[in-house]
């Protein structure tokens, strides 16, 4: 191997490496795809460098862990929301507000404001529609509760499959 070579290398390591660390910084952000930009930076590496450097069973795995990081997320906000006394539709509506106000908030603004309007979005709706159903602020605190406790989890969830996914990633590179 050429020093061109080995410089090459490094460089993609290297970008590589700092993307999924920002990745990982993003999962501690509720609705921002960290995981998916880890899983990404593992796409990049494999597409420049070659798919032998990554390895088809450590792409699977990392495929895996990100989507199980989604999926665990999404349903651990929700599920906290149910456990806090949450309707269903009290859900659906914070989930349609969040999403409408994040996405109208990240055209205008940036997309960190996004994240902020969606999750002001779904607390707000769930808040709303609690309130109006049971005429008491208690109730509808907690249902809020509930989903803020569920979505804490579900970013532990997250930032644990981030690790897991560098960590896989740097094994597989490192000691092949």
């Amino acid at each position: 191997m050429s020093g061109l070579e080995f410089f090459s290398e490094g460089v993609v390591l290297f970008i590589t490496l700092f993307i999924m660390m920002v990745g990982l910084v993003l999962v501690m952000i509720p609705p921002m795809p960290g995981t998916v930009i880890i899983w990404a930076a593992a796409i990049f590496y494999g597409a420049v460098l070659g798919w032998e450097q990554v390895g088809w069973l450590t792409f699977s795995l990392l495929t895996f862990l990100m989507l199980a990081g989604l999926v665990v997320d999404v349903i651990a906000g929700h599920f906290g929301a149910k456990l806090g006394g949450a309707s269903c539709l009290a859900i659906f509506v914070g989930a349609i507000l969040g999403f409408v106000l994040g996405f109208v908030f990240s055209l205008i603004g940036t997309p960190v404001l996004g994240c902020f309007a969606g999750l002001l979005g779904m607390t707000g709706g769930m808040l709303l529609i609690e309130w109006k159903r049971n005429n008491d602020w208690e109730t509808a605190v907690r249902a809020v509760k509930g989903y803020v406790a569920g979505s804490a989890a579900g970013i532990m969830a997250r930032v644990t499959s981030g690790f897991f996914m560098i960590g896989l990633f740097v094994a597989r590179v490192y000691w092949g």
